[in-house]
């Protein structure tokens, strides 16, 4: 869950909030336009979440986050922006020249992701006295599906924050509790952006409860802690990556839509290196040579909960002048001189033998394509650090790793 609000010049207080957007699917047959859309906003999305990923991670910290629900809400954001503030967005954000392509692409992304174990919504919570131009609302409902709602910022701004968490935690079915803390919305508050993402399925072989075991964790060669191990034998997409020095293995969510992806290092100390190669990975190549092969699976039941200020890690990234009252030009959005004071965002990610539940952010890691080396039958233990990556197709919807349980 993200937040970016949007607030009068004398303040600095903004928030932008991941949630999810609900759409539904189209049976047209797409163009050859729509296809190139969907493509190019597909792979921006995939390097910004690398990107994301890579400007999050810290040693021995579990991560959750959401690259997809933070650039729906940046992206929104940058169909109001103007000149270097709408340069720095796309450039960030890896989006296409084309406005056209931008906003087709999304919609299409919106759609396609919409399914009944995954549910995304998109909502605006703008000030009754704010005059917003036609065109950024016209195209906030049209492309990324977006509900508007009035408050009123400047005479009920805690009523109004209330307002917005409580649609937060409905469309994340709770699992997302006050993402805008209390102070964080005042009577300079113009706007607030919110998206929100929720997943929600099971495994489509579910592990055995009866088969769950204690087991060791290595959180450092060292030093181990006792988790609760899931056990599984079966065929799964599996290889070894010889540049990664790691084994990837892929199980399918029920529908066989979603996937989950875990790269394990070969070493117990190997995840910081493997982070690091993934900097420059692409996600079809890391998983094209995957084979079916028998594995034994153990993994650990996991769940994590975080919030992150992502301004400064967007400032780092280069997304520089929306934060800067001075410079921010969101004249696309409004005339009343806007900038973006805050960026917050909330995840929970659970992984148990029946499947997984995550809310409102998600974050992707990849490497290139090596040589493989098939085996009749694997072991695959998750019993150190790894990473893991929740997706639909080619598209990265949540990603994280777990160094800690």
């Amino acid at each position: 869950m993200v937040s970016i609000k949007l607030t009068a010049l004398t303040l600095l207080g903004a928030f932008l909030i991941f949630t999810m957007p609900a759409t539904t699917s189209s049976s047209q047959e797409p163009s050859q336009d729509d296809v190139k859309a969907l493509q190019a906003i597909t792979e921006g999305s995939n390097k910004f979440a690398i990107d994301l990923y890579q400007a999050i991670k810290k040693p021995g910290e579990n991560i959750i986050v959401s690259p997809i629900s933070a650039q729906i809400v940046l992206a929104l954001a940058y169909t109001g922006a103007k000149e270097n503030t709408a340069k720095e967005l796309a450039n960030v954000l890896h989006l296409p020249d084309n406005i056209d392509e931008v906003l087709r692409g999304h919609k299409l992304l919106i759609q396609h992701l919409e399914n009944p174990v995954l549910k995304l919504a998109t909502k605006m919570f703008i000030e009754k006295t704010l005059e917003v131009k036609p065109e950024f609302q016209q195209n906030a409902a049209n492309y990324f599906l977006s509900d508007a709602g009035l408050v009123s910022f400047v005479k009920d701004p805690e009523g109004a924050r209330k307002e917005i968490n409580h649609w937060v935690e409905q469309k994340t079915n709770d699992k997302i509790k006050d993402l805008l803390a209390e102070g964080s919305i005042d009577p300079l508050t113009r706007m607030v952006l919110t998206n929100a993402i929720h997943f929600k399925a099971n495994w489509e072989s579910k592990f055995d409860p009866d088969l769950t075991e204690d087991g060791d964790f290595f959180v450092t060669p060292e030093n181990k802690v006792k988790v609760k191990m899931m056990m599984k034998k079966k065929k799964f997409p599996f290889r070894m990556h010889q540049e990664l020095d790691a084994k990837i293995l892929e199980m399918p969510y029920a529908g066989n839509e979603f996937k989950m992806i875990i790269i394990l290092p070969n070493k117990i100390d190997g995840l910081a290196e493997v982070e690091n190669k993934l900097a420059s990975s692409d996600l079809s190549e890391l998983l094209r040579g995957l084979h079916e092969v028998e594995v034994n699976v153990k993994l650990p039941r996991f769940k994590i909960e975080k919030t992150m200020e992502l301004k400064d890690i967007l400032i780092g990234m280069g997304i520089k002048d929306i934060f800067d009252e001075a410079k921010a030009n969101l004249t696309g959005i409004s005339n009343e001189h806007l900038y973006a004071s805050k960026v917050v965002q909330k995840a929970f990610i659970e992984v148990n033998e029946e499947g997984t539940e995550a809310a409102a952010a998600t974050a992707l890691v990849m490497v290139a394509y090596s040589s493989l080396v098939i085996y009749p039958q694997e072991d695959f233990h998750a019993d150190h650090p790894f990473l893991y990556i929740l997706k639909k197709d080619n598209m990265i919807t949540f990603m994280g790793s777990v160094k800690s349980t």
